[in-house]
């Protein structure tokens, strides 16, 4: 892509440049005002963009419908309205009854869409043997059957571990630990692709190298 030539492509795309310098001036330096004056804006612009949003989506999903005929949109309506007595001590209250209902929805949906997923296709793939593959699709089955039962073994048997429950819980254990050494690496490395974008847009604003 060219660099931009149109006035405003270019101030936006230096004046990300520099809020890109301002925000990195706290890991590189210290808090200082010029970082906290990029954060407030990034928080307030952020705000901003979700309220017209929300009420964009409440107007086209329950208002408008109202309007034209669906008369029940007003029970979410009342309910989001309810939401805001938590700003009044007094009718802090009311509140809480479309809150319990949004925790209750949110909580039963999350089980529905983790059941299946992470624990029925998580057994069934773990209790399933290979058709295909090979001596590695085999490897592959035994390693996660065999760290799947210990890693649970270590987890819920709160007995001591001792005798024969010894060697399979310290294996669980070693799992466990190669797991989350992966989760950790996995995340090391997500942040230096995210500082390699920011130092090739760096590059770039400059024309060090073409866009």
């Amino acid at each position: 892509m060219a660099y931009p030539t149109a006035m405003w492509d270019v101030v936006g795309l230096w004046t990300g440049w520099v809020l890109m310098l301002t925000i990195y001036s706290y890991p590189l330096y210290k808090e200082n005002p010029v970082y906290r004056f990029s954060e407030h804006m990034f928080i307030a612009i952020f705000l901003a963009i979700n309220v017209v949003t929300n009420i964009n989506n409440v107007m086209r999903i329950a208002v408008t419908p109202m309007l034209e005929g669906e008369i029940l949109m007003i029970v979410p309506l009342i309910m989001g309205i309810m939401i805001y007595a938590m700003l009044i001590p007094e009718y802090r209250w009311v509140s809480r009854y479309p809150i319990a209902l949004l925790v209750g929805a949110g909580f039963g949906l999350g089980i529905r869409g983790t059941i299946g997923p992470n624990i029925q296709d998580a057994i069934a793939s773990t209790i399933t043997a290979p058709t295909e593959g090979g001596a590695l699709a085999w490897f592959n089955f035994l390693y996660i059957a065999v760290g799947l039962v210990c890693s649970l073994m270590y987890f819920l048997l709160t007995m001591e571990h001792t005798g024969a429950l010894k060697a399979p819980t310290r294996i669980g254990r070693l799992f466990i630990m190669v797991g989350l050494g992966a989760y950790f690496g996995n995340t090391v490395l997500f942040r230096f692709t995210m500082l390699t974008g920011r130092a090739k847009f760096f590059l770039e604003v400059l024309k060090l190298i073409p866009m």
